[in-house]
């Protein structure tokens, strides 16, 4: 069976959900007793980051709601979380996953934060914001150099946190 490309199946997974993400609905919050609020629309850029790393079959993606870490405050903050997992092996002729998020994301508007960039031996972080809306992005599969053989982690771990920016909660801004 041939594979087809990660862009193509991206395209039609973006006609699948018709705008059930990118940033497309409306700002209202949702508030747990306790919590910040977190927008509708941080829901819907996770949703729309699972969508696109769901197109890979060998990985398994889940979504959830916590903390996110990592944030230039040193804070965490509730939002919404995306984590994929899959075997390495599974990935090796197909385009890395942060690529198209990287793409189809930075179509339609985010910008990339380069503060949050990084790459280290198979593994990169990242982050994109859009409309008060921060998504920071981890991960890869390990590399190291074993023996003098390069080694690659079995397993490949990509995880997604966003959050609304402080101005959109009623804080100050982080930037």
């Amino acid at each position: 069976m041939k594979k087809l490309p990660v862009i193509v199946l991206s395209i039609l997974l973006l006609i699948r959900v018709s705008g059930a993400g990118l940033c497309q609905e409306k700002a209202s919050g949702h508030t747990n007793v306790g919590r910040e609020p977190i927008l509708e629309t941080a829901r819907g850029s996770c949703r729309t980051i699972a969508g696109i790393l769901s197109v890979y079959p060998v990985l398994e993606v889940r979504t959830s709601e916590g903390p996110v870490r990592g944030l230039p405050d040193g804070k965490e903050r509730h939002g919404c979380r995306v984590h994929a997992s899959g075997p390495t092996s599974g990935l090796a002729d197909e385009v890395p996953p942060d690529q198209p998020i990287r793409f189809l994301l930075g179509e339609d508007g985010w910008e990339e934060d380069l503060r949050y960039a990084a790459d280290g031996p198979g593994t990169t972080s990242f982050a994109l914001r859009k409309n008060g809306i921060l998504c920071l992005f981890n991960g890869g599969a390990h590399s190291w150099i074993e023996n003098g053989k390069v080694e690659t982690s079995e397993t490949f771990e990509f995880e997604a946190g966003c959050v609304a920016e402080p101005e959109q909660v009623g804080g100050a801004p982080d930037r």
